[in-house]
């Protein structure tokens, strides 16, 4: 059988799919209900809210079908969503040249009828369908494609409810100005951090960041520009920074950075962080450099205000050294509240 070729549209349409952060996510409800009213009101045994992504078709909800996926060369809704303004309905697969020697149609579940609505998102992009199939030739009556339709009208309206709250969501946990992680977002994360090293052990790394001659900033050249530093301080730290790390403005001009992973090395991930944040602001003119306190947690702390405790600490004594440097110590609850052991495990660099 012939492949579904592409949307003319497809790296947008993919792009616009995975805005939503749908695909692969738990059964709902609210899906799962559509799909059985599909069924039951159009009379047909299995229902799907089908989405289609590069290579293959994911169900995110099925009645009568135990499958969660399949190719997409084998999709019937692949054909669907070349047509975004209409229903696609195959009344006899066998005598559709398009589905006739498809697998699907050879063997389980031998589907005979199709019909599918694409889900059409508000840029125009169809994104999978709200189909129904049946193992007998028919074909669906206004009122069934009336109710399919509306169906599929309510598929879309809820993943758009979705994407809203996503949305929503992001921007509670984004600090406006520079848009990385704010101070809810990064303890949120910390504590899960904390939380994972008590059941599982392992470490992290917690880095404090606060800025020298920021103030100044403000004061000669205005707070316009302190807010531009503040973004390109944000995005040199980010640069530095793996997928799975992250980067927050606390507040000010305090940023912290969470390092997870056993094999990342605190010290030079902050001294990486330091040269390139002195290098950026000395393009820019601007007499700005960050004094970063850094603790390797070997073991778990009590809590996120221990942790965050331990890195300000360390971030102060940069200061008090002389600025523009870090303060390293690794953390382990056996000597971390000795203070000459504590001085052992501590290192400044410059």
């Amino acid at each position: 059988m012939p492949s579904a070729p592409l949307p003319i549209n497809e790296a947008e349409r993919l792009a616009a799919l995975r805005s939503y952060k749908v695909l692969d996510t738990a059964c709902e409800t609210t899906f799962d209900n559509m799909a059985e009213l599909a069924a039951k009101l159009t009379g047909s045994p299995v229902a799907l809210v089908s989405l289609i992504d590069a290579d293959r078709q994911w169900f995110k909800a099925r009645h009568g079908l135990e499958a969660t996926e399949t190719p997409r060369d084998l999709a019937f809704c692949a054909h669907a969503i070349l047509t975004p303004d209409q229903i696609l309905e195959v009344p006899d697969t066998h005598r559709d040249p398009r589905f006739a020697d498809n697998s699907f149609v050879t063997q389980e579940p031998h589907i005979r009828f199709y019909a599918g609505v694409p889900l059409v998102n508000p840029e125009g992009f169809a994104l999978g369908t709200l189909c129904i199939i049946d193992g007998r030739p028919r074909e669906l009556s206004a009122d069934q494609k009336g109710i399919l339709q509306k169906l599929a009208d309510a598929v879309s309206t809820t993943l758009e409810l979705r994407r809203a709250m996503l949305q929503v969501q992001h921007l509670a946990l984004t600090d406006a100005l520079t848009g990385i992680a704010n101070r809810p977002a990064f303890l949120d994360t910390l504590d899960r951090s904390i939380a994972l090293q008590k059941r599982h052990g392992g470490r992290f790394a917690l880095l404090f960041l606060d800025l020298d001659g920021f103030k100044r900033v403000n004061d000669v050249w205005s707070h316009a520009t302190g807010d531009h530093v503040l973004r390109e301080i944000a995005s040199t730290v980010t640069a530095s920074l793996r997928r799975e790390d992250v980067a927050a403005r606390l507040g000010g001009d305090e940023f912290a950075v969470l390092l997870q992973g056993g094999d990342v090395d605190g010290a030079t991930v902050a001294e990486r962080i330091r040269l390139q944040v002195k290098a950026r602001m000395d393009l820019g003119g601007w007499p700005v450099t960050a004094s970063i306190g850094v603790v390797s947690f070997c073991t778990p702390p009590d809590d996120v205000a221990e942790a965050l405790a331990a890195a300000d600490e360390l971030m102060y004594a940069a200061k008090l050294a002389g600025k523009n440097r870090i303060t390293y110590r690794e953390y382990k609850r056996a000597s971390f509240s000795d203070t000459a052991a504590s001085r052992r495990h501590c290192h400044t660099m410059v």
